[in-house]
């Protein structure tokens, strides 16, 4: 008899939510990926809203505040680019002391490059295969003689794809 192992939900998906906050953070996201990526705010209810698309190489000046959580995502797939590799940015008060005064503070805006994540070989596989097999998956699926195990994941990373798309196209 197998076990499953299950893992627990993540922790920073049941809060991740923007929360009140005045103080301001001020960023330049750079899209440093070869992929058109999606910017995500996450509201104060836990949604995803959609703030802009970057083209490959494209940034945009963004004025959030701290505490205002931003997620990433490739906007064909769905998959989660990240920004020092995680898959959350959290915006920090960026500020440096005023050469003329140095009791005061001056706020800057801090640079922020969005990056694909770090995958195992094994990951990126699947994910270039399931890119590859999107549009006829449920005919070559099927088919496919693989194991079980590599099966479902890739069945896991067709289904993913296939919400972002419904998703997407609600909007």
């Amino acid at each position: 008899m197998a076990l499953e192992a299950v893992s627990p939900p993540e922790p920073q998906a049941l809060v991740l939510a923007a929360q009140y906050s005045v103080e301001k953070s001020f960023v330049f996201f750079v899209n440093s990926t070869t992929r058109c990526v999606n910017l995500y705010w996450m509201d104060f209810n836990g949604r995803q809203e959609l703030f802009q698309a970057l083209k490959p190489g494209a940034g945009i000046k963004i004025n959030t505040y701290v505490k205002h959580p931003w997620i990433f995502r490739d906007k064909v797939t769905g998959e989660r680019m990240h920004v020092k590799n995680k898959d959350v940015f959290w915006p920090q008060n960026s500020r440096i002391r005023d050469a003329a005064n140095n009791a005061l503070w001056i706020s800057f805006r801090k640079l922020v490059a969005i990056h694909l994540p770090i995958r195992s070989l094994r990951s990126k596989c699947l994910w270039t295969y399931a890119e590859q097999i999107f549009e006829n998956h449920t005919e070559i699926l099927d088919k496919l003689i693989i194991p079980q195990t590599v099966k479902c994941d890739l069945k896991h990373i067709l289904v993913m794809i296939e919400k972002h798309q419904k998703y997407a196209s609600m909007r």
